[in-house]
């Protein structure tokens, strides 16, 4: 087998959860008066700071006005949206056949990394993920490669060994920019195959064959 670990993205790839995301964020935008966004819109941004999601909406918004609308935005999504968080069907199946492959697991994620325990935690994760990072974990986040390099790190593995899952572009970049085999998933943000992936899946069967055949 070609790969001895799995890095995964959270919204949108293993969580269905891109709607909680695109909600808190117009939740935010139109209490301060602004226009709300465009699922798609603020969907491809899922994964990048938050402070560029408010920016679709304002493009010349302030540091400090981000920063407020930032936490405004972590208040609600603590209360309603980690709770309501849930695994897409086939997720564990594809989890556990990993494990027993003997792939090592991570998340790599744009949220905090507090948030990516709970949510795992609340999922019944933590056995079968070895190692979960977010966004603040690293100096810069995704599409940077710096995640997928420190997931790598504390696995013990060489990025042409380490697969890449996720459903944006932000993904596959930071999985291209740090040397690794880029996956993308075809049920979150991105439907049509973005430019830096190597491979795209549609179904759960097909990710499960081509990381444990590969």
């Amino acid at each position: 087998m070609r790969f001895r670990a799995v890095l995964w993205d959270l919204d949108g790839t293993l969580t269905d959860s891109v709607r909680f995301v695109v909600d808190t964020a117009n939740q935010v935008i139109t209490s301060h008066g602004g226009q709300p966004l465009e699922f798609a819109e603020v969907g491809r941004m899922t994964g990048l700071p938050l402070e560029d999601i408010f920016r679709l909406a304002w493009p010349e918004l302030s540091d400090a006005d981000a920063i407020t609308y930032r936490t405004e935005y972590r208040t609600i999504y603590d209360e309603v949206a980690i709770p309501a968080t849930r695994l897409y069907r086939g997720a564990i199946t594809t989890l556990r056949a990993f494990r027993r492959a003997g792939l090592r697991q991570a998340t790599v994620t744009g949220k905090r990394a507090e948030d990516c325990e709970r949510i795992l935690r609340g999922l019944g994760l933590t056995r079968e993920i070895d190692t979960y990072l977010g966004g603040d974990s690293v100096a810069r986040p995704k599409p940077a490669p710096d995640l997928a390099r420190a997931a790598m790190a504390r696995l013990g593995v060489r990025a042409e060994a380490t697969a890449v899952i996720g459903d944006s572009r932000a993904d596959m970049r930071m999985a291209r920019s740090a040397g690794a085999f880029a996956v993308q998933v075809r049920w979150g943000v991105e439907s049509d195959r973005v430019p830096e992936a190597d491979v795209v899946v549609s179904s759960w069967p097909e990710l499960r064959e081509r990381i444990l055949r590969a």
